[in-house]
């Protein structure tokens, strides 16, 4: 009875596209994932359901591989999968949802600086940039978050920043507490030294992060890259957010709050950051 059901359905909507799934469902979608949906359109919006094969969908997946690494493009097809199914499972307008492998998985390699290294490569940053580097390893924040922080989002009295979900990478906003050195990282604004702020000050959307009075846009600019190479240290960005992290597992801080202060949604993405070295850690308190 439900293969006939299936097959009336099939034939009442072999006209529906691509298109006309994601629209069906991309509203129920978490907003990254909707990004995704919307990208695919760029391909298939429409191309009928019937049409697309596995192949089609491999062949997509090993362009997106060409400028993400192999996991993001599984957790981004995954999400095509499960609309596919929906097509198949709730809706009936596929007879059988098309299948393909996954892409191999590389561990990517990130770094993790040493203090040594650290001290060395905040001496070749310029200002701006430096201050950004030091805020980065005391809060663990995103760059792309970094750039887009205002004075509004802070409360000094409470040292507490509120990070609005419109610039979250999870899609939810996160109130963290900042430490002392972190809130004087907010504090020494561009040029405030020399009362260069003038009546910007009582601008409270203006941007924390500035170089002449603009906001950084990118924080991995030409001048990090070549403070990277008078460093000698061969790095990512994002590496100091797995830095920030190991250096507070070492310290003997609770992974949960960790997994919090990072805004990860599970324990397990947050352990895709940690890199401990045991010889770091604070064993003494435990006897060792």
């Amino acid at each position: 009875e439900k293969k006939d059901c299936i097959t009336r359905n099939k034939l009442r909507y072999i006209d529906k596209t691509w298109g006309d799934l994601v629209a069906h469902y991309i509203d129920s979608y978490h907003p990254n994932d909707q990004r995704t949906l919307i990208w695919t359109l760029r391909f298939f919006a429409d191309t009928k359901l019937e049409d697309l094969t596995g192949p089609d969908f491999k062949s997509l997946q090993e362009y997106r591989l060409m400028r993400v690494k192999g996991s993001t493009v599984n957790r981004q097809f995954a999400v095509i999968k499960s609309l596919l199914r929906k097509a198949e499972m709730d809706l009936g307008w596929l007879q059988k949802a098309p299948n393909w492998r996954k892409e191999q998985e590389h561990e990517s390699q990130c770094h993790i600086l040493t203090l040594e290294e650290e001290a060395r490569l905040l001496v070749q940053l310029p200002t701006h940039t430096k201050r950004i580097v030091q805020f980065a390893l005391e809060t663990g924040v995103r760059k792309g978050t970094i750039s887009k922080l205002t004075f509004d989002m802070y409360d000094k009295e409470k040292k507490e920043l509120s990070i609005p979900a419109n610039i979250m990478k999870t899609g939810k906003s996160l109130v963290i507490p900042v430490t002392l050195k972190a809130h004087e990282l907010i504090m020494n604004e561009e040029f405030h030294w020399n009362s260069g702020l003038g009546l910007r000050i009582f601008n409270q959307r203006r941007p924390i992060f500035t170089y002449k009075y603009k906001r950084v846009k990118e924080p991995a600019s030409n001048a990090w890259r070549k403070a990277l190479k008078r460093a000698k240290i061969k790095m990512k960005f994002h590496d100091l957010r797995h830095t920030w992290a190991t250096r507070l597992i070492e310290q003997g801080m609770s992974p949960a709050y960790v997994q919090y202060l990072g805004g990860w949604s599970s324990s397990k993405m947050m352990q895709r950051y940690t890199h401990i070295n045991t010889r770091n850690l604070e064993l003494k308190k435990y006897g060792y």
